[in-house]
This record gives C-alpha cells, structure tokens and sequence, in this order.
C-alpha cells in the first residue's frame, strides 16, 4: 500500500504521443451513437496521436456525417419554430408542413413538436462539439485517470450491466421503430385524404424526409437518456460499494493499533477516484441536462394543460397523452439517474465519522479530515449547468416551483378564457337584439 501511495506521488502524466485508448471498454451504446450522427468515431480511433501524415478520409466523411445531421435538426428546429406563426396553408406546404388540415388542432402537434426537435438538435451539438474530448465515455475511459487504466476499465466496464443494457437498446428500438412508423403513416394519411394525386406525389419527398427526421430526433432522445441512466447507475454503485466496504471497517473488530489504516487509504483514493469521474463526466453532461429541462419541463406544462382543459379528438388525445408520459419518463429518468449518485458519494459519513475516532497516523488523519469534509461539504454529483447540483432535495424544490407556476398560469388562462366568454355571450345577445328591433321596424 505504501508503495501504491508513492506511485500517486510520483506519477507524471504521459507523453500525449504515447496516449492510446486500446484498453478502453466496448461501450454498447457507440454503434448506436454513431448511427443518429452523434458522434464519428468513438472508439475505434486506437492511437489518438499518431504520424502527421496519415489517411483522415473516413475519420473525416464521419465526421462530415454528423455535422449533415446536427444542420438537419438545426433547420428543423428553426422550421417548426417559424411554421407556429404561419396560418397560409400554401406556405406551410412549401416547408413540408401538413398541420393546417387539423385546422383548430393544429397548434397542438405544432408546440411539443418544436420542443423535441430544439432538444434533438441542441443535443447533437453538444456531442459533435465534444466528442473529441472523451467526457461522454467517462467512466469508461478517462483522460485524466489513464496511469490506472488496466485496473479501472475492470471496474467500470459494461459487462456487469450487459443484459440490463441489452433490454434497454430493445426497448430503445422498439420505441425509435414504432415512433417513426406511426408519424409517417400519420403524414401519408393526411396527405393521401386531403391532396389530389398529382399534389400528393410532389409531396412524397417531403413525406420521406420528415419520416426521416423523426427516426433520428426519437432516436437521439431515447438512447441519450439511457446511456445517462447507465453512466449514473455504474458511479452511484461505485459509490454504493466504497460506502459498504466503510461501513463493514467501522463494524469490524478494532484490531491492533494500526491494522485499518490500509484500508482507510484505499477508500480514500477509491472515493475519490470516483468523484474525479463524475467532475470528468458532469463537464460534458451539464449542458445536457439543462438543455432537457428547459425543453422537456415546457413540454410536459403545454402538455398537461392542453389534458385538462383543451377539447380534442382522440388522435390528439392520445399524441398528448403520450407526450406528457413521455417527458415525464424523461426528466424522471435523468434526475433520479443523477441524484442517485449525489446520494450515494454523500452516504459514508456517519461510517467515517466512527473510523476517525481512531488513532492514526498524521497523514492519514489529514486524508480521513479531507474524506470528511467532501461528503458533508459541497454537494458532489451532477450539476444543472453549474446553477444547482441535482439531488432529492433539489428535485423537490424544482417539482414545487414549477407545480406553482403552473397552478398560476392555468387559473390566470381559466379566469381570461371565462371572462372572454362571458363577453362573447353579452356581444352576441346585443347582436340578437338589435336584429330583433331591426326586423320589427322593417315589419312596421
């Protein structure tokens, strides 16, 4: 143990021409993240810094890939955004757009569309952006932990999780298949019943590419969210596993003097190898994060008032059914995924506050003083842009803001919709009455 401390001491960085991912853990998820554009070339880059002179031309057709698709999701971002706005249904043809033949529905469709379509490509621009620095793979593979690589892939490798992970990509595909199949027979039907046969083959194109769009804006919402859920379920049970092994210390036998001061050590740095992950990783997920609350939580508003108030058919109740659960699924998943680990890197501290009533060494006792002082000090885990850190705590707090807000915005709309109807009715009763007195003059 001595000589594993001395090695953190004296370990310089390496060389950057002599860094190679080659040990990195297969990442399920990396298939699938290339396919909806997100990132290029993951981990079959093998040496990262390799000759000057080599062949880019795949890395570089890759990458040119994903930047097609984040400018696809940007334009339909921007569309969706302007097509609100519009009310010429020859104009909302031109942009590709069928709403305008579900004439009083239409805003409804229109409104969640462009929160998931501003999701999908702010989601895609974090990762192109980033994808070059590695944070997504963490803790899978870590820039700033490679001198530990051949002991930590084995604790962070996906293998543990595979089946979890695998039933996960099902449902994911399932989802992904079943969404873009029932948005496109949904387009075809209403192009088919509303359009003549000439109208309706110019705009089979259209049809085609929104079709497309949706397979990769529900595919990149969905695999997103449950490698997250993954990354947070691998930390918080890294976290679980330091907390127990303290836990058993501070139960075990006393001992003579000196006998746990090891295992203290190892803890030490095993817990805060952990929490130098989730900083890693939280620089890349942070925005990530953000972005979805600022679009989801809109969402699921728009959503819910438009399930107690609105009248609609039931096409439409079931599309806003389903935005709602859906949204729901998703803030839940990503919040609960992140305050998990915020839990359970705060959770030895009654257990370490027993071990260090023990005699041990000054070094040491300064360790177990800084052990002490992170899980009772700032908040460790995920943060919301560097606003607040995502805990049960937080969680609450945000869940009761909004809910006020909402209760608020919706008695307000209540209280105008009754007073614009109470106006209507007084307007149309004078209207009924100054018939009524001009059909009698016209009768005297």
């Amino acid at each position: 143990m001595q000589h594993q401390m001395e090695n953190r001491k004296n370990f310089n960085p390496p060389a950057a021409n002599t860094v190679s991912y080659e040990n990195g853990p297969k990442v399920s998820y990396d298939f699938y993240f290339k396919i909806f554009g997100l990132i290029s070339t993951g981990l079959d880059f093998g040496q990262r810094y390799g000759p000057i002179k080599q062949d880019r031309t795949s890395a570089n057709l890759k990458r040119l890939y994903c930047q097609l698709i984040c400018a696809i999701l940007w334009f339909f971002a921007i569309r969706s955004f302007v097509l609100m706005f519009i009310g010429d249904r020859e104009i909302q043809l031109m942009l590709g757009d069928i709403s305008g033949f579900w004439n009083d529905y239409r805003m409804y469709y229109l409104m969640p569309t462009f929160y998931y379509a501003l999701q999908s490509a702010i989601t895609a621009t974090i990762f192109v952006r980033n994808e070059q620095e590695l944070a997504w793979l963490v803790p899978f593979v870590s820039v700033k932990q490679l001198q530990s690589n051949s002991a930590r892939t084995a604790k962070y490798d996906t293998n543990s999780h595979e089946k979890r992970t695998r039933i996960t990509i099902v449902i994911n595909n399932l989802i992904v298949i079943a969404s873009t199949g029932l948005v496109g027979a949904l387009y075809v039907m209403t192009a088919w019943e509303n359009m003549e046969m000439s109208s309706f083959r110019l705009f089979i194109p259209w049809i085609g590419i929104q079709t497309l769009w949706v397979f990769y804006m529900s595919g990149i919402n969905m695999f997103t969210m449950t490698y997250f859920n993954l990354i947070c379920l691998i930390l918080s049970n890294r976290f679980k596993q330091v907390c127990k092994d303290i836990e058993a210390l501070a139960e075990s036998d006393p001992g003579p003097l000196g006998s746990k001061n090891n295992a203290l050590s190892t803890l030490y740095y095993e817990h805060n190898e952990i929490c130098e992950l989730v900083d890693e990783s939280n620089n890349f997920w942070q925005s990530f994060i953000f972005f979805n609350y600022m679009c989801h939580i809109p969402c699921n508003c728009y959503a819910l008032y438009n399930l107690f108030f609105a009248e609609f058919d039931d096409l439409l109740a079931i599309v806003t059914w389903t935005v709602f659960l859906h949204t729901l699924l998703f803030l839940g998943f990503i919040s609960l995924s992140a305050a998990d680990v915020s839990a359970e890197a705060h959770s030895p501290y009654t257990a370490l506050h027993t071990l260090s009533l023990l005699q041990l060494p000054i070094d040491l006792e300064v360790n177990m003083s800084t052990f002490l002082h992170r899980v009772r000090g700032p908040t460790i885990g995920y943060s919301c842009l560097d606003l607040f850190v995502i805990t049960n705590a937080s969680i609450s707090n945000t869940i009761a803001a909004v809910a006020s807000y909402f209760l608020i915005v919706a008695d307000f709309s209540r209280s105008t919709a009754a007073a614009n109807a109470a106006e209507k009715k007084i307007e149309a009763a004078k209207a009924a009455l100054n018939a009524t007195l001009a059909n009698t003059g016209t009768a005297q």
